[in-house]
């Protein structure tokens, strides 16, 4: 049976303290402005898709949306999506591709440390490529029972020169732990092709986890 879900997706545009700290908004919008201004990511994750595909659409709320790629392909299939960035090129650059396509999303431009989740509203939050840690209750509190968490990031091993406090990157089995107390509907630990970042491919870490 095809399930109604509302999701609320937290992609590319926000990163993270190691101790949760919200980083300086000012200087994260100029980070995110000008690399979105170097570089266009347009394909879908994956991993949402596939996840995705059985979901009777919903209202999907997009928090770190950057370009658009996940809320643009949720709104495709039907979806009623509001995406949040704190980048106002992403931003732009998410409308004007949405108009382009002929699909509807409604844009924020804000500081997802700033943005208020919510209490047992979600269906589905989803994570890719963004710091987790700092959010990990948000999402807890912020989903219905029996919702969904997605998440999606590099193994640790895939960026070995990068910082020990690089909020995309885990530890083997980190978000089974982050999630402790979900039921985990699927976890993935592969080396595969990557759809963000720098390197064509790597080691990737996916998880889809229920609320009780």
């Amino acid at each position: 049976m095809r399930r109604v879900f509302t999701a609320v997706l937290l992609l590319t545009g926000t990163l993270c303290l190691a101790d949760g700290q919200p980083p300086d908004p000012a200087r994260q919008r100029e980070i995110w402005n000008k690399a979105f201004s170097e570089k266009s990511y347009e394909n879908p994750s994956e991993f949402l898709v596939a996840v995705s595909k059985d979901l009777k659409p919903g209202k999907a709320l997009d928090v770190g949306m950057g370009q658009g790629r996940n809320a643009i392909f949720l709104a495709q299939q039907g979806w009623d999506v509001t995406g949040v960035d704190i980048s106002d090129v992403a931003i732009d650059q998410a409308n004007a591709r949405a108009r382009t396509l002929g699909v509807k999303i409604t844009s924020v431009l804000q500081d997802a440390f700033a943005y208020d989740f919510g209490a047992s509203k979600w269906d589905l939050i989803a994570l890719v490529y963004v710091g987790v840690r700092p959010f990990v209750e948000h999402v807890r509190g912020a989903l219905k029972p029996g919702g969904l968490v997605l998440v999606e990031g590099f193994h640790r091993e895939s960026v070995p020169n990068s910082p020990q406090d690089n909020p995309v990157a885990f530890d083997t089995n980190e978000l089974l732990k982050l999630f402790a107390g979900f039921r985990i509907l699927r976890y993935e630990d592969v080396l595969g092709p990557l759809d963000y970042g720098r390197k064509p491919t790597g080691r990737v870490v996916r998880l889809l986890a229920q609320k009780p």
